[in-house]
């Protein structure tokens, strides 16, 4: 996928949008004339895909409505520079909203800032940025964190050596479950992190990843992975010959066919997965489109919005998940996310 991949859709409709008193201005154009920028880093694989896709489809929604007229995505990569030069070229174009998947938690508040300025909107999504004018809708990182690491403790009884395998450094959502697994783990005396580093979620880089980290600790008795990994570090192990470790992954179809598969085969793998929802994508789309049209949020703590996640995945119900999977490819990842009733909720 190119990094210029510029997907439109369109629809027709009217009225102002609002954040406080901040109101999209004349010469932007609102309601069914509206065009939604949509900015998002690390694309490389498939829970972005998967994000790419449910914001186009909801946004399509939206346009059979007449409620919004054009989705326009780019597509920075890891690059926070780029994406900050991504958002000025949004303000310049007079969007009427812009909703951005961040690379980081600081460096876009300038143009966030040229946003406020110009009056548009800005709805952060997947993680939080700190600039408060943004509207943050994303699950909580750190609880997200916090719930693998105990569960892991837990199941170890409280005692074992463990890595941590977080995703990209310095994005604010893998540092967040990063710190979340760190302080959970500190709790637990007889707990021992023996190694934590990154494999930039993604699986080949993680199994290579853990392939060295396995030659290098002969006893690893859990394995905190917190996203787009497990698979990967599953491999290593798998391919090293080694015990697979207790470890959490990611809810997708491809590590939940390959964790059944151990359980079919005889071993008494114990995994456990929650989705960190692609589709927030979704969500921050309906919030934009809502703005658009005039609508005005309630007043939420911090700006932000989080969506609590419902849906996990353990050795009981893992065949009723992938059965509720069957009509899906490999690449995809359980998801979840608000209902329309749910966000007309947080409007006035």
């Amino acid at each position: 996928m190119n990094r210029r991949d510029f997907m439109s859709l369109v629809a027709a409709g009217a009225a102002s949008s609002a954040i406080g008193n901040v109101a999209v201005p004349a010469a932007h154009a609102k309601g069914g004339d509206a065009t939604i920028g949509f900015s998002i880093g690390y694309f490389a694989h498939d829970w972005r895909r998967q994000m790419i896709s449910g914001a186009q489809e909801q946004f399509g929604t939206y346009k059979a409505e007449g409620l919004a007229k054009d989705l326009v995505v780019q597509q920075a990569g890891g690059d926070v520079g780029q994406q900050i030069q991504d958002l000025r070229n949004m303000i310049r174009a007079k969007v009427a909203v812009i909703t951005v998947n961040a690379n980081s938690a600081t460096a876009l508040n300038g143009a966030i800032n040229e946003a406020k300025r110009a009056e548009i909107p800005v709805v952060s999504f997947d993680q939080r940025v700190t600039n408060p004018y943004a509207i943050n809708v994303t699950v909580d990182h750190y609880a997200f964190g916090q719930a693998y690491a105990q569960w892991i403790a837990k199941t170890l009884g409280g005692k074992g050596k463990v890595v941590v395998v977080n995703g990209i450094a310095g994005h604010p959502a893998a540092e967040a479950r990063r710190q979340a697994a760190l302080d959970t783990f500190k709790q637990y005396p007889g707990i021992e992190v023996v190694w934590s580093g990154y494999g930039d979620w993604d699986h080949a880089k993680a199994q290579s990843v853990m392939a060295t980290v396995i030659a290098a600790q002969p006893q690893i008795d859990g394995a905190f992975v917190e996203d787009s990994m497990g698979l990967g570090v599953l491999r290593a192990f798998q391919n090293a010959r080694r015990p697979i470790p207790v470890m959490t992954a990611e809810a997708q179809k491809a590590f939940l066919l390959a964790w059944k598969q151990e359980l079919d085969g005889g071993t008494d793998m114990k995994a456990f997965a929650r989705p960190n929802p692609p589709d927030i994508s979704r969500n921050a789309i309906g919030i934009a489109v809502r703005l658009a049209n005039g609508r005005k949020l309630k007043a939420v703590p911090e700006n932000t919005i989080f969506y609590p996640i419902k849906l996990e995945v353990t050795r009981d119900n893992l065949v009723t998940i992938l059965d509720s999977m069957k009509d899906r490819p490999d690449s995809y990842y359980l998801s979840e996310w608000f209902s329309e009733p749910q966000l007309d909720a947080f409007f006035e």
